[in-house]
């Protein structure tokens, strides 16, 4: 063949090989279709991993969660809702869709107990996932388990740690604040207070005076009312508490926390006190915004860091950009994703038809479940309460980062339920 035969050949060689490529689908990750087994052989994948849309009969799941003014938790059902379309866009549950069901209430019981029945009769879910509020645990728990519901949830309130029908997979306020203290007396703060929000502080601060006490220094709640409508009183009542080399925990969601931080720097806070937290600060948007508090946080981080690069970590990413847009990266990202992960792990786990009996079975056989996002596997099992999540890090800003300050360590059995949860764990072999 001749060269200038030759130049003509090459650039018809090359698409045609490139029209084969596209009719193969062998166009590389970036146009394979997101949690594929394609999109990279080392990245979590969504379900059954195929590419295919599922088509069949939908399976119904679905939540409560609550939205009121300063406090919106249904950022963990549109995480979840958006894994599952990921599911669905990779065959499903072997070929049938998910459809997961976000409803929102606003902290009135009777509300939440029509709810509850709206989804186990109304929509006849095959199971309850992702819930997260404030009090729904409370109200619903016995009517749950008359119905044999197993509910993979994100929990708020002592009910959904200490009643059998739960297995969140957080650890809540009072675990949480638990962590942040324990950090904070590791930094070496001379008292501990501690603000939630009033509907929770009972429970949630409850806690943070058991490490308080253990380490023998002076411990102070201060509930806040939502909304707070003033920051900068609530904020300079923490700080005087605590004292000159005092520790201050705030047990806030974005929505509340910001303007409470944003008063501290604003009065020149920030240096009196060490700042703890529990989980919900931890979100690259925040650092963003409040970088002022950079190398002065003890955020108790339930989960990984927003950044890794681990195999969860980034098909949370890559889901929340392509389903869910308008939701920043955070911790209430991450709950989602581990909702709908182990939710579909127990659906694509039964052997026959998806019911309710055969979901929650399933549910309850759950055990050593694995996720990069947390610091041990994930269960469920047939226990008189459940926390399952108990060991976590310890974060802090740095140039609007949110930057790792201790690695994986065990929430301090000062509450009697982690000292008996590690009992079930290790005569159960749960994780």
């Amino acid at each position: 063949m001749g060269s200038k035969a030759l130049r003509v050949a090459l650039p018809l060689a090359v698409v045609a090989l490139t029209a084969l490529m596209v009719a193969t689908g062998a166009t590389g990750a970036k146009n394979a279709v997101v949690g594929s087994k394609a999109a990279s052989a080392k990245a979590s994948t969504c379900g059954l991993g195929n590419g295919k849309k599922a088509t069949g009969a939908p399976i119904k799941v679905g939540g409560i969660y609550t939205q009121v003014p300063g406090i919106d938790f249904t950022t963990i059902g549109k995480i979840a809702t958006a894994y599952f379309k990921c599911v669905n866009d990779n065959g499903g549950i072997n070929g049938r869709p998910i459809i997961n069901k976000i409803y929102t209430e606003q902290l009135k019981p009777e509300q939440n107990a029509a709810l509850a029945r709206k989804l186990a009769t109304g929509d006849k879910v095959v199971g309850v996932v992702g819930s997260t509020s404030l009090i729904e645990c409370a109200v619903n728990a016995k009517y749950w388990k008359a119905q044999h519901y197993n509910n993979i949830i994100a929990g708020v309130p002592g009910e959904c740690f200490g009643t059998s029908p739960y297995a969140p997979v957080n650890m809540g306020p009072r675990y949480s604040n638990i962590g942040s203290a324990q950090a904070l007396v590791k930094a070496g703060v001379k008292s501990l207070v501690v603000s939630s929000p009033s509907t929770i502080a009972a429970y949630a601060d409850g806690g943070v005076k058991l490490v308080a006490d253990r380490a023998k220094i002076p411990f102070k709640s201060i509930p806040g009312t939502l909304p707070i409508t003033d920051p900068n009183s609530l904020i300079q009542q923490l700080v005087q508490a605590a004292g000159p080399g005092g520790g201050v925990i705030l047990d806030y969601t974005p929505e509340s926390a910001i303007p409470l931080m944003k008063a501290a720097e604003s009065q020149g806070l920030i240096d009196r006190v060490k700042w703890g937290s529990s989980t919900p600060i931890a979100n690259a948007q925040m650092a963003q915004q409040l970088g002022a508090f950079d190398g002065h946080l003890w955020i108790n981080s339930e989960f990984n860091l927003l950044n890794t690069g681990l195999p969860d970590q980034l098909l949370y990413e890559q889901i929340t950009k392509k389903y869910a847009p308008n939701i920043p990266i955070q911790s209430f990202g991450q709950m989602g994703f581990m909702v709908g992960k182990f939710v579909t792990a127990a659906l694509l786990s039964i052997k026959g038809p998806v019911t309710k009996a055969s979901y929650n079975a399933a549910v309850l056989k759950l055990k050593n479940a694995k996720s990069d996002m947390i610091c041990k596997p994930y269960y469920f099992g047939k226990l008189p309460f459940h926390i399952p999540n108990n060991w976590d890090r310890t974060v802090d800003y740095k140039a609007g980062k949110v930057v790792q300050k201790e690695n994986c360590f065990a929430i301090a059995d000062v509450d009697p339920a982690i000292k008996a949860t590690r009992a079930f764990e290790k005569k159960l072999g749960l994780s």
